[in-house]
């Protein structure tokens, strides 16, 4: 990340919930608070059924 040109970079190595374990501010650009559970689920992988392995 700090090779991209971020200058505030701080692990997700536990994740979400890992990040709130540790009581760290969730918050968005604006810096406004977002839940916990809606951030999991904006970062979460979507794979379109395109996407998937076809069934065998």
């Amino acid at each position: 990340m700090q090779q991209l040109g971020f200058t505030n970079v701080v692990s997700l190595r536990t994740g979400m919930r890992g990040w709130s374990d540790y009581e760290q501010p969730v918050v968005d650009g604006a810096g406004a608070p977002v839940d916990v559970d809606e951030a999991e689920q904006r970062l979460a992988p979507h794979v379109r059924p395109d996407q998937r392995s076809p069934a065998s």
